[in-house]
Formats: structure tokens, sequence, C-alpha cells
């Protein structure tokens, strides 16, 4: 009866151990389940240790600044039948852009004053205007010297004429055109923010048909030769 006794004992406490154990282990799973649903309740930006997201890299914003020497060839003028003899002039670039993987999309103006002749009065002297708002693709920032390449393409417009000749309504009214340029050139890093930038761009201006004669071309080609600066307004590289 004794060794029975103690047997039966024997496995009662073997028991309560048992039971003791499944209880600690419900009570650690319990404890878990509650730490990580606590964490999963924290926004991510109240985390004491911060892990970027993915996408949530900083985008570079920059802006650029441009003056180069321009040229081109000339045109036909379709609605006033007159051939323009274009000189050669000066053009201001002012550009901003936003960083992504792999480049930069921006937009893009530009404004040149060229000398202008016009086949019916060509002893006349005057001035006209290209201006352009455009749509631009630029390669990747580097933080040493590197090589730069844009496209870009938007709308240009002749305009603005000032000069001895006398124009009718219709012919001071502006020529409009596509512009499609592409740049390719040099930066030379000035610090962790600005560059300096070398580009040479060649264009190309398609305009209207109204009123061309036969065999006339309705583009012409034009190349800028541009120095400007380059400057990280926020964001990384």
């Amino acid at each position: 009866m004794r060794r029975a006794e103690r047997e039966s004992q024997f496995r009662g406490w073997g028991g309560l151990h048992k039971l003791r154990g499944v209880k600690t282990l419900r009570t650690r799973l319990s404890a878990g389940i509650a730490v990580w649903l606590t964490t999963m309740a924290v926004p991510v930006q109240a985390q004491l240790i911060r892990v970027p997201m993915a996408g949530e890299a900083s985008r570079p914003i920059a802006i650029q600044a441009h003056a180069g020497y321009f040229q081109t060839t000339g045109r036909v003028d379709g609605p006033s039948g007159v051939s323009w003899t274009l000189g050669d002039g000066f053009q201001y670039r002012l550009a901003l852009d936003v960083g992504l993987r792999s480049g930069s999309l921006g937009v893009t103006g530009t404004i040149a004053t060229i000398p202008i002749a016009f086949s019916d009065n060509p002893s006349a002297d005057g001035d006209i205007q290209l201006r352009q708002v455009l749509a631009t693709f630029r390669s990747p920032e580097a933080p040493s010297f590197h090589q730069v390449l844009e496209v870009s393409a938007g709308w240009a417009q002749w305009g603005g004429y000032s000069g001895d000749n006398v124009l009718s309504p219709d012919e001071q009214k502006g020529r409009n055109a596509l512009a499609i340029i592409i740049g390719y050139g040099f930066a030379f890093p000035m610090g962790d923010r600005a560059a300096v930038t070398l580009v040479q761009d060649a264009a190309t201006l398609i305009g209207s048909t109204e009123g061309l004669p036969a065999g006339a071309r309705r583009s012409q080609t034009q190349y800028t030769t541009r120095l400007g600066l380059r400057y990280r307004l926020a964001g990384r590289r």
C-alpha cells in the first residue's frame, strides 16, 4: 500500500509539474503576441529605430541656369510667303527637375533674341525671339566628374519681332513649332550640391506646313553651346 501510495503521489506531482509547464508556455506565448501586436500598432514614424521603406528615399530637386551661344538655319514662313534669314545670338535657359531612380524629369524654359532679315526687305534691321517650354529627361548625377545627357521635347514659338520692317497683323502673330533637342556634355561638381555644366545642344524645330511652297522645308536645325550652374535644392543624389 505504501508503495502504491508513493507511486500515486509521484504521478500526481508529475501531472502538476506538467500542468505548470503548460501554463508557463501559454503565458509566454500570450506575452509575445501582446508585444507583437503593440509593435504593429505603433506608427512606423514613431519607432525609435526607423528603417526606410521602399520608394521612401528623398527625391533630389535641382535647378539649372544656363547661357549659351545660339545658331540656327533660316526658314520659310508659309503664312506670309517670305523667307527668314536668321543670325546668331545668345540663348538663356532655366530648368527645374526632380530625380528618379535613373535620372531626372523636369521642365525647361528658354529664350533667345537673334537678328532677322526678310526676303522682301533684306536691308531692314530687326530682331525676333525664340521661346521654348520643354519637358526634359536628364541622366543621373554623380559625386565626381561625369557625362551629361539631356533629351527634351515641347513647344517653341517665334515671335516678339522688333525692327524696321512693317509687318501686317497676320505676320506679327507667333509661329509655333515642335522642338526636339538632344544635349550632351559634362558636369564638374563643386561641393555636395552644386555643379558646373558644359553642354552642346542639337535641336530640330518642326513647324506648320500652312502656305509652304513646294520643296520648302518645314524644319530648322539649331545648335547651342551653353555653360551653366546646376544646384540641388533638396534631397540626395
